[in-house]
């Protein structure tokens, strides 16, 4: 049944795929292969963006559906089936109203399944091909160039390499307005494995642990690690000694 669904909701997010693209008319820059592809994304992203108008797709990348929800232009990946049909009637509806906006779009395709990647190539229609390593995709057409790095393509576009960021970790140490420590563990659809996150706090931590985080999960499992910890307070003085856990999404850059 689930991979019925999962058929029927590909080929109706190929469509709005399809869809949007004729209508946007976006350049489409697709990164494929086992190589440092995550850091070719932001290279390209971050040159990119500096000169032109420029999205790209952030994390679960291994989830096939973050590459039409960045086309699409949703935030936020869809929980349950309601809030997937109420994506499909807005982003058709969107298609109605919204005017065109010309762009380019970075996607990082990961090659989980040779026919499920040449599907969605197939969909963007990709005016750039970016292989880092090795490549099980072989472009249909014959006379399609595929580029080695992000450099050709952006000699290519006229660009100069200005910016040689890497992708920022998904969960981050920052020192907060009192000095605490903040563990961002935020995220554009999917928010890392909250074990992951408690992984970083120390168990003999002398300040408060304070969760900031909407989901039952999350509250259960630091209950269970840090029982005093405490949950989304109000009004509450911070020290120095404390550890904030941000959780959630974040705002699209």
């Amino acid at each position: 049944m689930k991979t019925t669904l999962r058929k029927v909701a590909r080929h109706v997010f190929g469509l709005l795929t399809r869809l949007t693209v004729k209508k946007h008319k976006p350049n489409i820059i697709c990164i494929l292969g086992d190589g440092e592809t995550s850091i070719a994304r932001e290279i390209l992203y971050e040159n990119i963006h500096q000169k032109y108008p420029a999205r790209r797709n952030l994390e679960i990348l291994e989830a096939e559906f973050s590459i039409p929800l960045t086309v699409l232009g949703t935030l936020n990946y869809p929980t349950n089936i309601i809030n997937w049909i109420f994506l499909i009637v807005s982003s058709l509806s969107r298609l109605i109203y919204l005017k065109p906006y010309k762009h380019f779009l970075i996607i990082e395709i990961p090659e989980i399944n040779r026919k499920i990647t040449k599907f969605w190539i197939n969909n963007l229609s990709p005016q750039y091909i970016l292989i880092e390593g090795e490549s099980g995709y072989v472009p249909k057409q014959a006379s399609m160039k595929i580029y080695k790095n992000p450099q050709e393509i952006l000699k290519i576009l006229g660009i100069k390499e200005n910016i040689k960021e890497i992708p920022q970790p998904r969960i981050r140490i920052l020192k907060g307005m009192n000095n605490e420590t903040i563990i961002d563990a935020t995220s554009y659809y999917t928010p890392p494995p909250i074990t992951a996150v408690l992984e970083l706090v120390e168990k003999e931590s002398f300040g408060n642990i304070i969760l900031l985080s909407n989901s039952k999960e999350d509250k259960k499992a630091i209950l269970k690690m840090f029982p005093k910890a405490l949950i989304n307070p109000v009004n509450i003085k911070i020290h120095p000694e404390d550890i904030v856990i941000k959780r959630g999404n974040k705002k699209y850059p």
